[in-house]
């Protein structure tokens, strides 16, 4: 999980920078910026839940 920490907070990074972009130099609607940043933080939750579940499930099975 220590890996996957560190590339969360670049992927956070790159979303908000590329948004922060869109909107102000090639003009697109504030609503779709902020829609792409809403579905990263669906996305980003979403598949860090299935992976502390398989890791979960891991630790359960070696035991």
């Amino acid at each position: 999980m220590k890996y996957l920490k560190s590339f969360l907070a670049f992927e956070w990074i790159t979303i908000i920078g590329a948004s922060t972009v869109l909107y102000t130099r090639w003009d697109f609607p504030l609503s779709v910026c902020i829609s792409i940043v809403v579905l990263g933080i669906i996305l980003t939750l979403y598949f860090t839940k299935k992976y502390e579940k398989n890791e979960e499930q891991k630790t359960l099975d070696n035991v």
